[in-house]
């Protein structure tokens, strides 16, 4: 079971990575949560996805990442080096923790 777990987390990782290379080019953006989902603009584009788009979570040293549901095989990073002070990142744990299962 621990082997298992370890797998997960670590392709889970390795998913978050990969994901941050494809999104790098599009310049840096600026991501808001709140209840009602995730806000993000950008240099070059601006999108908001409601939290039924998502059905989990995960949460590393430096990010949160945010795993499709059922309908979607979505992913999103919320990198925590954007909050202001560690208080932020409490908060959006919190809005996390309201919306979506922790893995």
């Amino acid at each position: 079971m621990a082997a298992i777990s370890w797998g997960t987390v670590r392709g889970l990782r390795t998913m978050a990575r990969r994901m941050f290379s494809v999104m790098e080019p599009y310049g840096h953006c600026r991501m808001v949560a709140d209840d009602r989902g995730v806000v993000t603009t950008g240099e070059r584009a601006s999108f908001t996805v409601d939290w039924g788009v998502f059905r989990e979570y995960l949460e590393t040293p430096g990010l949160f990442v945010l795993l499709g549901g059922e309908r979607a095989a979505g992913v999103a990073v919320l990198p925590k080096r954007g909050a202001q002070n560690p208080a932020d990142v409490d908060r959006l744990r919190a809005i996390l923790d309201r919306n979506l299962k922790r893995l």
